[in-house]
């Protein structure tokens, strides 16, 4: 077993999950590409800060980082990371780090995301705060909500929601209402990831009495919420760009549906769940939901350009 005498560098780094930054930061860099396709077409109104939309980048990875290691710490404190636990987070119960130092590091690292909230804020100006706040505060009490069958939406504001409009705010000056909606499609694939671990976890959570919607629900609505998130995204652009009148070039976010496919044949496959072999969906869900992201944000882009 490590001990708290024998850590490295990589092994801070480690603890605050960075594969997991590629959740976080497509919110910012889809909405960056909305922005440029807004402001080739000449709608963007009075023009767009890029460095405020820039820097909400390291900043929405930080505060993701400060939200993991606080949910570590609490997760592990309730029993919910136990030795069972096939999440991949260790470094606790492993002895490598003690609990409060990682609860700590949390706190230093929301800390330091609230400062470069605020350098943003002073560049652009503070009536948007209340987006600050909840950004703050949505990853500091995650590990509440998640207990209250609320993980779901938090993550949803989180991830998705909060930095599209507010990422839009600092750099336009304006809220731009409709990033509400044009955030659903990774949005919802975002919720999927959690929702494919919670899935996978209905069992240990309902031990240490952890209410998610997946335990609320069973097994087998589970697997139809997490094809409704996988699916509905496609159609949400089919809408857009033939309802709402986006650029066709979004359309590029097919190109991932045999991953999508493929996602959904393990989930939806009978036993696969109650037999583990959705161990890793959460893993995959992820890489999927990153892969559909960049290309939305490429159909942007190709909007703006061509």
């Amino acid at each position: 077993m490590e001990t708290v005498n024998n850590r490295t560098f990589k092994n801070w780094v480690i603890a605050v999950r960075p594969w997991s930054f590629t959740t976080s930061s497509i919110a910012v860099l889809v909405t960056i590409a909305y922005l440029f396709y807004i402001s080739s077409n000449g709608t963007a109104g009075g023009g767009v800060d890029w460095l405020n939309a820039a820097l909400c980048l390291p900043l929405l990875m930080i505060l993701h980082a400060g939200g993991n290691l606080v949910s570590d710490y609490y997760d592990f404190v309730k029993g919910v990371d136990g030795p069972d636990c096939v999440n991949g987070v260790t470094w606790i119960r492993s002895g490598l780090f003690l609990p409060k130092e990682i609860l700590h590091y949390g706190w230093a690292l929301l800390a330091v995301g609230s400062l470069i909230g605020l350098a943003i804020l002073m560049r652009s100006d503070f009536s948007a705060i209340w987006i600050g706040v909840l950004g703050l505060l949505l990853p500091l009490f995650y590990y509440l909500l998640k207990s209250h069958v609320l993980g779901d939406v938090d993550i949803l504001l989180c991830f998705a929601l909060l930095p599209g409009i507010g990422t839009c705010y600092v750099a336009t000056g304006c809220y731009h209402p409709e990033m509400l909606l044009y955030c659903l499609p990774f949005g919802l694939h975002i919720v999927a990831i959690l929702h494919a671990n919670n899935t996978r976890d209905i069992v240990s959570d309902r031990k240490v009495g952890l209410n998610t919607i997946c335990g609320k629900v069973g097994v087998r609505a589970s697997q139809w919420i997490y094809f409704a998130e996988i699916v509905l995204p496609y159609l949400l652009v089919v809408l857009f760009c033939f309802l709402c009148g986006l650029s066709q070039w979004l359309l590029i976010t097919f190109l991932s549906l045999p991953v999508a496919v493929r996602n959904l044949k393990a989930m939806m496959g009978k036993g696969n769940v109650e037999n583990g072999r959705i161990m890793r969906l959460d893993q995959s869900t992820a890489q999927f939901q990153f892969l559909f992201g960049l290309l939305y944000a490429l159909g942007f882009v190709l909007g703006g350009v061509l």
